[in-house]
């Protein structure tokens, strides 16, 4: 949250000396100073399968398109960013819901669980709420971070709505300040608070379930847990 506050001031401070340039540069100048420059790029998914002792449930697994799709597009200091995060954050929610459960099974919608199969026990819907990013140019340190905002949305097999989570994960990497530079930084920052997010996501899920009655506790007598192995 400082490095957020910190780059709205920087922003607000960058735009004060921006107008004073624009009364003391001819237009031309000003035309090739401000000249958009593009950084786009897709999030890479870097989610490892969970060590969590799986919930001995099935369960549906909705990804809307809107979630599969997702792309951040942004102006910012004579800088375009786009961001396609659909392909990494489907596959690293895919990867920790199969970890998690005893199945995970796509369905179409979230009232299609009870249809797609018997056993299914409840739905889970993945949805992207928020997507951040400050540079170094908004908090005047060589890092870039990101910040992700998921819900986990829960619905009965018949699709009623029962419950729902957030799961926040954060990343930073050092880079380059100038527009167009630092690509590989904002990258992996991404990726990095994909991770995170994931990671919370694998550790507080199942308590958070038991607390709210959606899945019964595990008895004193539980096996050890189950390590979901990684891939070859």
């Amino acid at each position: 949250m400082e490095l957020m506050d910190r780059a709205t001031t920087a922003r607000d401070n960058r735009g004060q000396h921006r107008t004073r340039w624009n009364r003391l540069l001819p237009w031309p100048v000003l035309a090739l100073l401000t000249g958009c420059i593009t950084t786009q790029f897709e999030a890479e998914s870097v989610i490892p399968p969970p060590l969590v002792t799986r919930i001995p449930v099935v369960v549906g697994v909705h990804m809307p398109a809107a979630f599969r799709e997702a792309v951040h597009r942004e102006e910012r200091d004579g800088a375009e960013y786009v961001i396609a995060l659909g392909k990494a954050q489907t596959a690293g929610f895919d990867r920790l819901m199969n970890a998690m459960f005893t199945r995970a099974v796509p369905v179409s919608a979230t009232d299609a669980g009870a249809a797609s199969d018997p056993e299914i026990r409840g739905v889970l819907e993945p949805v992207l709420e928020e997507f951040s990013f400050v540079t170094p140019r908004d908090t005047g340190t060589s890092l870039y971070a990101v910040s992700l905002k998921y819900r986990i949305n829960a619905y009965t097999p018949a699709g009623k709505p029962v419950d729902s989570w957030t799961f926040t994960g954060y990343g930073a990497q050092p880079g380059g300040a100038l527009p167009g530079q630092g690509m590989d930084a904002l990258q992996q920052a991404a990726s990095i608070a994909m991770r995170d997010a994931g990671a919370k996501l694998a550790v507080e899920f199942r308590e958070q379930a038991i607390v709210r009655g959606l899945i019964d506790a595990a008895p004193a007598s539980a096996p050890a847990t189950e390590e979901a192995q990684p891939p070859p």
